[in-house]
């Protein structure tokens, strides 16, 4: 390929010449980051208040956020933490609860419906599920009665409920192990029965399997595929159902209630030549359109219909692969891309034109330089912030703010 030659290589330049130059190079010098709605970061941890998260340990693997607008998360690393961030203007800072397992990953976090955060740690070849209470989880259901004053401003959990800006990391709530590891390494898993089971991809089999989480039970649901070719991550739709993908990228359903584990004939879509590889990377659950969104390992973005049983190829925003996470602010889907050695790419999907266009790579001024190369997870909060958890050795936490129109 023969490269243009720049004009300042050219003598003998006019000024019509010279003055679009100067104007190709100021839009060139920011055309490949993020340029619309607005980027910030926040350290894993204020160093000014306690020691961070450190490099190793910080990689963001999972986000969810609580119905107060807190959000959590979960480090992937020589020790796996996990840590929330409060959003209102007297914190705004990320306190680490505590680390859950050594040299672990976390996959997946989901909010029961008593507001308990359950996870699950991956270390040595097994899966450890825990639940973590906030300080208002345990505030609620202490029992009071009989106790004398003191007795009650002496609740830890009472105490860790106030803060400030010079006391960010004022809470630790309660992290507990359920039951005994499972022999198997988990992909992702899903709550059912408002949390006491859950529905989990063994990472080394792709079998699907429904687990007790108040007995440990285990029930084998069926092997995504006997050659082990399956995609590492579920979704759900408004009636409970579960979906993920097996061979090729060919979605199955699984129904709760009926107990039915079923392949559906929709396939994500894929490059050609690539279909034996094709994974589903990255779901948003069904909204209240009726839509599922997902993206492919060839950082393909697709909409699946569950009451139609159809699916639409929406394209490839940009050249990187692999859609790593999925948020929606607005009417709009937003897309992180790229494989670990890459740089990656923020893309948007508009439900009301149909445009799928690449933002751009991620770049941050606020509250300190930062570029993201490596992301994992995504989370969208109240008034729409999209979180966005880098996964790199040393991590921080992204907040996009995207554009007020995005909110209309």
């Amino acid at each position: 390929m023969k490269w243009p030659q720049s004009p300042l290589k050219a003598k003998n330049l006019d000024q019509e010449q010279l003055k679009q130059f100067l104007a190709i190079r100021a839009d060139y010098e920011k055309c490949a980051f993020v340029t619309e709605g607005h980027l910030e970061v926040r350290a894993l941890g204020p160093k000014e208040f306690v020691k961070p998260i450190p490099p190793g340990e910080s990689a963001i693997t999972a986000l969810a956020v609580a119905a107060d607008g807190w959000l959590y998360g979960a480090t992937s690393g020589a020790r796996a933490h996990l840590f929330f961030y409060n959003p209102s203007p007297d914190a705004d800072a990320v306190a680490d609860i505590g680390v859950v397992a050594e040299n672990a990953t976390i996959p997946t976090l989901e909010f029961r419906a008593d507001h308990t955060l359950v996870g699950v740690a991956n270390a040595n070849g097994q899966a450890q599920f825990f639940t973590y209470k906030s300080c208002a989880v345990l505030l609620a259901e202490k029992d009071f009665t009989g106790l004398g004053v003191r007795e009650i401003f002496d609740f830890p959990a009472e105490d860790q409920l106030f803060f400030s800006t010079i006391d960010p990391c004022h809470s630790a709530g309660q992290i507990d192990l359920l039951g005994e590891p499972l022999p198997f390494p988990v992909a992702d898993f899903k709550l059912l029965d408002e949390g006491h089971e859950a529905v989990v991809i063994n990472e080394s089999s792709g079998e699907l399997v429904r687990l007790s989480l108040v007995t440990g039970q285990l029930r084998r649901l069926g092997r995504l595929d006997p050659n082990g070719n399956f995609s590492p991550r579920l979704t759900t739709d408004r009636q409970g159902r579960i979906y993920g993908a097996g061979l090729y990228g060919r979605l199955f359903r699984y129904d709760p209630c009926a107990g039915i584990l079923e392949p559906l004939e929709a396939t994500a879509p894929s490059l050609r030549g690539h279909q034996l590889y094709n994974r589903v990377t990255a779901w948003l659950p069904e909204n209240a359109s009726g839509v599922i969104y997902g993206g492919t390992i060839d950082g393909i973005l697709f909409r699946y219909l569950p009451a139609e049983n159809r699916l639409v190829c929406l394209g490839k925003p940009t050249a990187e692969t692999n859609v790593c996470a999925l948020a929606r602010a607005g009417h709009r889907v937003y897309a992180l891309l790229g494989l670990p050695d890459d740089c990656a790419h923020l893309a948007c999907y508009d439900e009301e034109t149909g445009e799928l266009r690449d933002l751009g790579c991620l770049l941050a001024r606020s509250e300190r330089p930062w570029n993201g190369y490596s992301f994992a997870a995504m989370a969208t909060g109240r008034h729409g912030v999209v979180f966005m958890g880098e996964n790199d050795r040393i991590s921080q936490l992204f907040l996009f703010f995207p554009p007020v129109l995005d909110m209309e």
